[in-house]
C-alpha cells in the first residue's frame, strides 16, 4: 500500500527543501562516501620514467583508492623515510617505497620499511625490468640500468625514459604481472621485481575497505 504524506509532513518536507536542509543532507552522505576512498602514496626515487608510469596507471578506472605520486631523492633507505614521513603527515592508508637496487644495499631500507609500515616494491636492477616485462618473458641476468633500457628499446624502439606514454604498456599490466610472479624474489634475484604487489593492492581496495 502506497505511504500517505500527512500535511505536516509534507509542510515540514517543503521547508527542508526551502532551507537547503535535505541538500545539505545529500551533500553530507556523499561526502561520507568520499571519505571511505582508500588512500594510497607511491614514493619513487625516479623522477620521470616512475612518475610517469604511475601517474598514468592512476588514472584507469579499475584503480579504486585515490593514488598520489612523489618523487624522493636519494638511496632506497631516503625513499623509505620520505614515504614514511608523508605518510604520517598527510595520514595515508597506505605508503609504497618503489626503490632499484642498482648498487645499493638492501638491508636497512628493508629494516626501514617494515619498521615504520611501508612497504617496498623493489626491481633488481632497475625499474625498466618491470616495463620490460610487459612485451617479454625475460629472464636472464641484466647487468646493469643501461642494458635493461637496451633490452626495453628491443621492442619499444622509441623509448625515452625521459618521456614514457603510459598507453604503451596500458593493456600489458596483466602480461607483466604474470611473468614476474615467475621469476626469482626481489630484491636478491636478477632480473627481478615485485612492482605488480602494487597492482595486486590497487585492485583489491574493494575487499580492503569492505566496499
Amino acid at each position: 500500500m502506497e505511504a500517505r504524506v500527512t500535511p505536516r509532513q509534507g509542510n515540514r518536507q517543503a521547508a527542508d527543501s526551502r532551507s537547503g536542509r535535505g541538500r545539505e543532507t545529500d551533500l553530507r552522505r556523499r561526502a561520507s562516501t568520499r571519505e571511505q576512498r582508500t588512500t594510497v602514496l607511491i614514493a619513487t626515487n625516479g623522477e620521470s620514467t616512475e612518475r610517469a608510469y604511475f601517474n598514468g596507471l592512476k588514472q584507469e578506472a579499475w584503480v579504486r583508492p585515490r593514488v598520489v605520486v612523489v618523487a624522493e631523492r636519494g638511496s632506497p633507505v631516503n625513499v623509505v623515510r620520505g614515504a614514511a614521513r608523508r605518510r604520517q603527515r598527510d595520514d595515508f592508508d597506505e605508503a609504497w617505497a618503489v626503490c632499484d637496487v642498482d648498487e645499493f644495499a638492501t638491508e636497512q631500507a628493508a629494516r626501514e620499511a617494515v619498521a615504520t609500515d611501508v612497504r617496498l616494491a623493489w626491481s633488481n636492477p632497475c625499474f625498466e625490468v618491470w616495463l620490460l616485462l610487459h612485451y617479454s618473458n625475460h629472464t636472464g641476468f641484466v647487468e646493469n640500468a643501461k642494458r635493461a633500457r637496451d633490452l626495453l628499446r628491443e621492442h619499444n624502439p622509441a623509448w625515452d625514459k625521459t618521456a614514457l606514454d603510459f598507453a604503451n604498456f596500458r593493456d600489458r599490466i596483466e602480461d607483466a604481472c604474470r611473468r614476474a610472479d615467475r621469476l626469482d624474489p626481489s630484491p636478491e634475484g636478477n632480473p627481478s621485481t615485485s612492482v605488480g604487489q602494487i597492482i595486486a593492492a590497487l585492485r583489491d581496495d574493494r575487499a580492503r575497505t569492505g566496499k
